[in-house]
């Protein structure tokens, strides 16, 4: 009788432990675990990406991005104490293959103003010749067709394969737009 006791004893240990540990949420090692938490610490991005992820601060913080290219890598956040998502963006034209997103303790109740963390992005599908592109394709920013719904500069950056087709012929981008590319849900009035 006893060894029953024991083994049920010992399976409902076993299933409160498998429960416990599926049901149980790790975060990511923080160099200043007192002050901030990362959803991860290490992403992989692609260029011309977004990613959302969890953090808890407890203090306020002031968010830089390091060393990039792109106008358009930044950083959406409160920079507020609490649990709270952050928006990471990296540009399509980024080139910095390692591009840093550093959180800064800035609060009135911490003395030491040099504690901070980082959350490090590994950046892939870099377009080396996208600048090439963009520079050729700037007079699409002034084509006469442009409203509010197509730009054919956008329109033209936004997909490869009109690139290979019409190159930077607007009215030919207009045209596809609006007999085609609109059925298809293609964006034309702002750069993905």
């Amino acid at each position: 009788m006893r060894k029953q006791i024991e083994k049920i004893i010992a399976t409902v240990f076993i299933i409160a432990l498998t429960i416990t540990a599926f049901n149980f949420k790790s975060f990511a090692y923080s160099d200043i675990p007192d002050y901030f938490d990362f959803e991860q610490c290490c992403v992989t991005m692609n260029a011309g990406s977004t990613q959302d992820l969890w953090i808890r601060a407890n203090y306020d913080y002031d968010a830089f991005v390091g060393e990039h290219t792109s106008s358009k890598t930044y950083i959406e956040c409160s920079e507020k104490s609490g649990s709270q998502h952050v928006v990471l963006h990296i540009g399509p034209d980024e080139q910095t293959k390692n591009v840093m997103f550093y959180f800064y303790v800035d609060d009135k109740n911490v003395s030491e103003k040099n504690l901070y963390d980082c959350i490090e992005v590994y950046v892939q599908n870099i377009d080396p010749t996208y600048g090439q592109k963009a520079d050729m394709a700037a007079p699409l920013k002034w084509y006469a067709n442009n409203n509010s719904e197509f730009n054919a500069y956008d329109y033209y950056m936004n997909y490869p394969d009109l690139q290979n087709a019409f190159g930077t012929n607007g009215d030919a981008l207009f045209t596809h737009f609006y007999q085609t590319g609109k059925a298809e849900h293609r964006v034309a009035n702002k750069l993905l």
